[in-house]
């Protein structure tokens, strides 16, 4: 008797990490309903017609260009000490090896999904760029906190080398307009941002404290507007049209779920003692497709039809998934 009870024991302990592990899939999961009920406001107040869509840009542009890298520095002020240069070099080397494979990656999928050839380029770039900044940074301080801002901070410096380095050959070189590069390129609000956080955490600078208030309201409003503008997006989007895209439906699962889920298998592996960089990395690589892409292709007057339809799906679908592959978090 007393042996089958220290056997039902054992076994309760030992689904405890496994009852832990739901525990925090569902309040991730939370946090995500979340965030579906700001993309709702969104839809909602361009409905009622309390924002248009030329103020929709509008706000697109504070975001990108204020919100999200004071967002990025304040939190980087917030815990100096959060990154050393071994880290750096660590995380900077493994950013750049799973860029590498998801441009592998974007050759692939869409020969395996039968995409038709013109589409190629589209699901490239649906592939190797990720939404890591107007929807990753506020998402991952919602799930992660401000620990994981140093590797998210990391993985958009790494986006940024690539997009104007490799993405905008890819683009141009589909609609026939070969790009000459420009190093000006590079230097963009984002950029700005991540080079002031890295020198944040590597001199330990620090701010007057009413400077960094100001600064601090300025990026506690990024998570809300950014929601807002994507429910515009939404509300303003060809839907029936847009969501009728199998094809893209295939692409995102993988995408968005399956690799991430494989690339936390691999990392928590490698990396058994890095839990929150495996994490961060791994939440970066779940995140639906950028739609800077998007913006790219119109200005080399691209196609844009499969972009919009990924973008659009894999940004809905992220709501399921990102809850799922946080299941396979090391932290």
């Amino acid at each position: 008797m007393t042996d089958r009870v220290d056997g039902i024991i054992l076994r309760v302990h030992n689904l405890r990490p496994y009852r832990q592990k739901g525990v925090e899939m569902l309040t991730i999961f939370t946090k995500m309903l979340t965030i579906a009920l700001l993309l709702a406001i969104g839809a909602l107040v361009y409905k009622l017609g309390i924002i248009g869509k030329a103020s929709s840009k509008e706000l697109s542009a504070l975001i990108v260009q204020l919100c999200n890298p004071m967002l990025v520095i304040t939190n980087a002020l917030a815990d100096p000490d959060a990154l050393t240069p071994a880290t750096l070099g660590l995380s900077l080397v493994v950013v750049l090896v799973i860029y590498l494979v998801l441009i592998g990656l974007g050759h692939l999928l869409p020969r395996l999904l039968g995409a038709p050839k013109q589409a190629y380029p589209s699901y490239l770039m649906l592939t190797l760029f990720g939404n890591s900044a107007f929807i990753g940074i506020p998402v991952t301080l919602s799930i992660l906190g401000s620990s994981a801002m140093p590797f998210v901070i990391v993985y958009n410096v790494v986006y940024n080398l690539f997009f104007y380095l490799y993405g905008e050959q890819v683009v141009s070189k589909a609609a026939g307009k070969q790009a000459a590069f420009s190093p000006k390129k590079l230097v963009n609000s984002g950029t700005v941002a991540c080079a002031i956080a890295i020198s944040v955490y590597l001199l330990h600078l620090s701010l007057p404290e009413w400077l960094g208030q100001g600064l601090g309201y300025i990026s506690s409003a990024t998570t809300f507007l950014s929601m807002l503008v994507l429910g515009i997006t939404l509300a303003t989007s060809p839907l029936r049209q847009v969501l009728g895209n199998v094809r893209c439906y295939l692409f995102s699962a993988l995408r968005i779920l399956v690799f991430p889920i494989l690339l936390a298998l691999v990392l928590r592996l490698v990396f058994p003692d890095s839990p929150m960089m495996v994490s961060a990395l791994v939440l970066m690589a779940a995140m639906p497709a950028a739609n800077t892409p998007v913006m790219m292709a119109a200005q080399y007057d691209m196609n844009t039809d499969t972009l919009t339809s990924g973008i659009l799906i894999s940004t809905l679908m992220c709501l399921v998934t990102i809850p799922l592959v946080s299941g396979f978090f090391p932290v």
